[in-house]
């Protein structure tokens, strides 16, 4: 055999092996893979995670992912907290109030926003006066320790409505537009779809909304403890650029993203195709955030949420901003 022919074997020989190799890389199990225990919302703002779990973003880079499901953030919040997941889906609000009381947690990244309505009940009005319609002590229906405690507070401090003229009901989000159209409440303040399931229920024309987006702006992001985040950078990068994939689906293909979440929050598909345009779903990490959690926490200690003497931090050190860094720099904004 001459010393060409026998180069020639040896080339093919490593270009099979390469190809192999990369074949079972593909196709490896889920157990040989990293797995990452997520958390999310059972909400349609969770769409680019849903939807990178769906098409198959996080295993094309190398991940695995275990998802547990949860109706509210503060929920998914605790089962980290507890270390039974490793990253999870919320609103901020949970992750600011975390971090007052001490826990150490990291934000990798924010996956969409979106703003909701104050909706009371009419009483024969046909105009919204704050100061008329709250001379009766009222009876609105939110969830503590989300966003919609946060609007909450800022709609009444807008229209200087004192506390004796309302009493603040905690409820679940979806009892809420069943408690509202039967009249156990005289309003709500909630996300997305149980505003919109509320207006269908009650009618809009018996109702006045009052668009809040000047008030409060909700940002949904993705949360996990420092030392997590700290040990595992490399799988979080795999993590977001997954993520990054999502959102270009989703971009493109409305759609089927719309059927994509109303398979998995059983909303009716022309419900949340209406719902959709309220959404800003994008992967990244902004000045905004900072600003937010910062005005939360300052809240959070005037109304006694935490002790009086808790030091406000620095929100921009909550914030873990070198995956995204690495895979989409111009998606950091900070």
């Amino acid at each position: 055999m001459n010393i060409k022919l026998s180069k020639n074997i040896l080339l093919a020989v490593l270009g099979l092996i390469i190809i192999v190799g990369f074949i079972a890389w593909q196709n490896k199990k889920p157990s040989e893979m990293p797995t990452v225990r997520l958390g999310i919302v059972n909400q349609p703002f969770v769409a680019l995670a849903k939807v990178a779990i769906d098409e198959g973003y996080f295993k094309k880079e190398g991940i695995n992912v275990d998802v547990s499901e949860f109706t509210a953030g503060k929920l998914a919040l605790q089962a980290l907290l507890g270390g039974s997941l490793d990253l999870i889906t919320s609103g901020e609000v949970p992750i600011t109030l975390a971090t007052l009381n001490g826990e150490k947690l990291f934000v990798i990244g924010e996956i969409s926003q979106d703003s909701f309505p104050m909706i009371l009940r009419k009483e024969g009005e046909t105009t919204f006066d704050p100061q008329k319609y709250f001379a009766k002590k009222r009876k609105i229906a939110t969830s503590i320790g989300g966003g919609p405690e946060f609007f909450t507070a800022n709609f009444f401090k807008k229209y200087n409505i004192g506390s004796s003229q309302y009493e603040i009901i905690s409820m679940q989000p979806q009892d809420m537009p069943i408690a509202l159209a039967n009249g156990s409440v005289d309003g709500i303040a909630i996300f997305e779809p149980f505003t919109s399931l509320a207006l269908q229920k009650i009618g809009v024309d018996k109702v006045f909304v009052i668009n809040g987006t000047d008030l409060y702006s909700e940002i949904a992001i993705i949360s996990g403890k420092q030392s997590y985040v700290s040990q595992n950078q490399k799988t979080i990068e795999r993590f977001l650029s997954a993520l990054q994939k999502s959102e270009d689906f989703v971009k493109k293909n409305p759609d089927q993203t719309i059927k994509i979440m109303s398979e998995f929050t059983k909303l009716d598909p022309n419900t949340l195709k209406n719902i959709w345009p309220s959404f800003i779903l994008h992967l990244g990490l902004s000045q905004n955030l900072i600003s937010t959690m910062t005005n939360e926490a300052q809240w959070a200690k005037d109304v006694g949420k935490v002790k009086p003497e808790t030091i406000i931090p620095n929100f921009r050190n909550v914030i873990f901003d070198a995956p995204l860094q690495k895979i989409s720099p111009s998606a950091v904004q900070l």
